[in-house]
C-alpha cells in the first residue's frame, strides 16, 4: 500500500490532497486484498488489519511522498513495519479476547 501510494502521488502535490488520494488508494487496495484473502483466512483476521492498514499507511505514505527528502525505500519499509505491527497487535488482541 505504501509503495502504490508513493507511485501514484506527485511530489509537487499539496500534502492535504495527497493524503486524500493516499486514503483512496489504500481503500481500493484494501478492498481487493480483502476479497482475495477472506475465503482463506476468515473475515475478522483479514478485515480489521486491512482496514486499519489501508487508511493509516495509505494516507501517511502519500503525505510523506510529497516531501523531497524521503526515498521510496524508506516509505515502503515504514509501511511494511507499520502493517506488521498492526497485524500482530490485532492478532494478539483477538487471541486475548477469545481466551477470556
Amino acid at each position: 500500500m505504501a509503495y502504490c501510494s508513493h507511485l501514484m502521488v506527485n511530489p509537487d502535490m499539496n500534502m492535504f490532497l495527497a493524503m486524500i488520494l493516499g486514503g483512496l488508494i489504500g481503500m481500493i487496495l484494501m478492498t481487493i486484498m480483502m476479497l482475495l484473502l477472506m475465503p482463506f483466512c476468515g473475515a475478522f483476521e483479514v478485515m480489521i488489519p486491512l482496514h486499519i492498514n489501508g487508511m493509516l499507511i495509505g494516507m501517511s505514505a502519500a503525505m510523506l511522498s510529497t516531501l523531497p527528502s524521503i526515498s521510496t525505500h524508506l516509505i515502503t519499509s515504514g509501511g511494511a513495519l507499520a502493517g506488521l505491527m498492526v497485524s500482530v497487535s490485532v492478532y494478539f488482541s483477538n487471541k486475548h479476547l477469545t481466551q477470556s
